[in-house]
């Protein structure tokens, strides 16, 4: 079992050095030390004492994660792949920095703020956040926060995020030079500033380039999940002059609808494309496999652990920081062409 000594030699630096870092004494060591600090206590697989640390630090070297409760339109806590793929992430980075991961479902701003206090966490990361909830946490509970995919406006907001505008508006651009001119949109409400309603925005806005607009007949609200989106894809084929594509805000939404389709005698390319969002692994367990966005989650719960970090080695004095990852249109067998038989008016070509 590797030893503190171990670590100091490892990172070329004093035990003395290891020990401020590992126990919240960090502003005697510079940011970069820091980093290479947990970057061996990370390959090594060196644990510290946590009794120890957590009485000499007054801190309890717990960070939570609190994610949507029950009442969410999210589904069932931590069912969305994404969700589930993100924790696991999360934990693996929490563990390697020396720290403990409490994963905790939280459905108002009092109780997260109970629960957080009760537990006496260094810091929080938040899931599922509306953008009017941060400056309310901030209140009710001071200590570092790292939020994923708020797109509030507050300066003090610290956010790791995706260009979700960006996705949508490429979605939307792919549709249309495959010939479509009516096309869905099918995902959560979108009523607050949020990631479903960037999504929203960036495809609209690639639809008008194109001299094309979403019929509101045409967005269908569906909870994030497969068996929400298999009921869902009725009311898509329902829908008069309905449409030839859908892009779906997530990829169990638009596996959902595969089957939906598939089960309605409405086969997908040749009588419906669709485009996904996230390219998790269903979007590949399916027949055809779904074009989609791709997001690398991976990376973006290493950077709100990375973020989170920061902050508490920094705190109370601690800046606030945002943080976009990127998106890439993945291409599979889920769009074709519109049926012949549902012409449309004439396209705007893209040069």
């Amino acid at each position: 079992m590797p030893t503190l000594q171990d670590v100091a030699r490892e990172a070329g630096v004093s035990k003395m050095t290891v020990s401020n870092v590992l126990n919240g004494r960090r502003d005697r060591v510079s940011p970069a030390t820091i980093a290479r600090v947990m970057e061996v206590v990370g390959r090594l697989g060196y644990v510290p004492n946590a009794t120890a640390r957590s009485l000499s630090a007054r801190r309890s070297n717990i960070v939570a994660l609190a994610f949507p409760g029950r009442d969410s339109s999210r589904g069932e806590p931590l069912m969305d792949p994404h969700d589930s793929v993100f924790l696991a992430e999360v934990e693996s980075h929490v563990t390697r920095a020396g720290l403990y991961l409490m994963a905790h479902s939280v459905n108002s701003v009092e109780s997260t703020a109970d629960s957080l206090r009760s537990w006496n966490v260094d810091g929080a990361i938040f899931l599922g956040t509306r953008a009017d909830e941060v400056a309310a946490l901030h209140r009710a509970y001071e200590a570092p926060m790292v939020f994923i995919d708020n797109h509030g406006t507050s300066p003090h907001i610290s956010n790791v995020g995706i260009e979700d505008r960006l996705g949508g508006h490429l979605a939307a651009r792919r549709l249309i030079e495959a010939g479509h001119r009516r096309i869905g949109f099918v995902g959560p409400r979108f009523d607050e500033p949020g990631v479903v309603r960037e999504r929203h925005a960036g495809f609209v806005q690639a639809l008008a380039e194109a001299g094309l607009s979403l019929r509101p007949e045409h967005v269908v609200r569906c909870n994030t999940s497969f068996d929400a989106a298999v009921a869902v894809a009725q009311q898509v084929l329902a829908a008069p002059q309905r449409p030839t594509a859908i892009f779906a805000t997530a990829d169990i939404i638009a596996a959902g609808l595969l089957k939906g389709f598939v089960r309605a005698g409405c086969p997908v390319p040749d009588e419906m494309s669709i485009i996904g969002f996230d390219d998790l692994e269903v979007a590949r367990h399916v027949t055809p496999e779904i074009t989609t966005l791709r997001q690398d989650i991976p990376a973006k719960a290493r950077a709100a652990v990375e973020v989170l970090l920061a902050q508490l080695a920094q705190w109370p004095s601690a800046r606030s920081e945002r943080r976009v990852l990127g998106v890439t249109l993945i291409e599979r067998g889920s769009v074709g062409p519109p049926p012949a038989s549902m012409p449309g008016a004439p396209l705007r070509v893209y040069r």
